[in-house]
């Protein structure tokens, strides 16, 4: 495998995760913000708020995640493809 083979299944690698993290943790925010509406803020205040909940917000919010993790990736993939393979056979060599 070459090493911008390598760098790019990485960059792949890292992409995806953060996509699947993104992916999970807005349902879960959704469910933490009801029941902060629906159940703490009535028994704390005996008030309610509405949940409003725009689509369009959420994909920005995927869009700025995975941007975030493009470039947070951006530099260690670059050191890798760029470096030398008896280095890159050093390193995993040692991660035994």
């Amino acid at each position: 495998m070459t090493r911008p083979k390598l760098a790019a299944m990485e960059m792949l690698k890292t992409l995806s995760v953060a996509l699947i993290t993104a992916l999970l943790a807005l349902p879960l925010g959704l469910l933490v913000a009801w029941c902060l509406l629906a159940v703490v803020n009535v028994k704390a205040f005996g008030w309610r708020l509405p949940l409003q909940v725009f689509p369009s917000q959420l994909v920005w919010l995927v869009g700025i995640a995975m941007l975030a993790a493009f470039g947070a990736a951006l530099l260690p993939v670059l050191r890798l493809a760029r470096m030398q393979p008896d280095r890159l056979i050093r390193i995993f060599a040692n991660e035994r």
